[in-house]
């Protein structure tokens, strides 16, 4: 038990270390934390917005130990995920996915991470303005224009 009061016992390294996870573990990982955290943590653990002015801290390069005391103990907003709800098999998985999923470079801009809807958005924008502004060169430079 914590010396400050009540709760889960400080975790084992075997309990959230996630060296010697199969491929299949990670995978299963990425899909609890994209249907369990992702919505406060966006969908790569890059943190977001929450009500009432409070917000879901990035995971990157936080540890994994972290990670499975704050999923136990739920601390501000985030719930408590027990080993009810979810097993410490399931945990370590969620901790491979995150390590994985850091420890790969991103490709291109990644805007903060904020997902392919303001990416494609962004794209968008960059790219029909610069067919307008090609348009108006072509304008400017027509037969009519001398």
């Amino acid at each position: 038990m914590g010396s400050l009061g009540p709760g889960p016992a400080i975790p084992n390294q075997d309990q959230y270390d996630p060296a010697g996870l199969t491929e299949d573990t990670i995978a299963r990982g990425g899909e609890l934390f994209r249907t369990n955290c992702s919505a406060c943590h966006n969908f790569e653990g890059a943190g977001g917005a929450l009500p009432n002015g409070k917000y879901a801290p990035s995971l990157q390069g936080v540890s994994g130990k972290h990670i499975w005391e704050a999923m136990r103990i739920g601390p501000q907003q985030m719930p408590v995920f027990g080993p009810g709800v979810m097993t410490d098999e399931d945990v370590r998985a969620i901790v491979g996915y995150l390590d994985e999923l850091h420890s790969v470079p991103n490709g291109g801009l990644n805007f903060g991470g904020i997902g392919p809807v303001a990416e494609g958005f962004f794209a968008w924008v960059i790219g029909i303005g610069a067919c307008v502004l090609f348009a108006i060169w072509i304008a400017a430079k027509g037969a009519r224009a001398r």
